[in-house]
């Protein structure tokens, strides 16, 4: 446990500084430094090593970046072909399309829900006043929900190739 909380606090204070190395010794207790020792293994290593090299002046912090390396697929991973994926893209536009719509109606009856619920009171809502503005509120909750959705799938849709 100790070693655990150790190990965070390691991390958190040493965050893109140094390597950290991990050394268990023959009792079994385990160390985590950022100083290399005789038997310990990297753990972790330093993100961008060249965070710490002197810049031309000038030049800020925020322009070095790390390169991104692409994991190869393992070698029995399913490919699909262009041709498959274009249908798939097109199926799946289609479908968020037919969503979309069916939201847009959705919220089109809300709405007038809400317009008639705004000027109609049922006999115990104007016995209970509470009773009239829970139902307004779950109306304009579900209203809410469908502009929400809305919004969504039409993010969605222009993400679509």
């Amino acid at each position: 446990m100790y070693a655990k909380i150790f190990f965070s606090a390691l991390l958190i204070s040493s965050c893109a500084m140094a390597d950290i190395y991990k050394y268990t010794d023959e009792n079994g207790n385990v160390t985590f430094t950022n100083s290399p020792i005789k038997g310990a293994v990297r753990i972790m290593s330093e993100s961008n090593p060249t965070t710490n090299a002197r810049r031309p002046s000038g030049e800020s912090t925020n322009t070095v970046k790390s390169p991104r390396v692409a994991a190869p697929s393992p070698l029995n991973f399913p490919k699909v072909d262009a041709a498959t994926q274009k249908s798939r893209d097109s199926n799946r536009k289609v479908i968020l399309a037919e969503e979309l719509n069916s939201e847009r109606a959705l919220l089109s009856k809300a709405q007038r829900s809400l317009q008639e619920s705004e000027t109609t009171k049922t006999a115990a809502e104007q016995a209970n006043p509470k009773l009239y503005l829970d139902r307004i509120g779950r109306l304009r909750e579900t209203i809410m929900m469908h502009e929400k959705n809305i919004a969504s799938l039409q993010s969605e849709i222009s993400r679509v190739r």
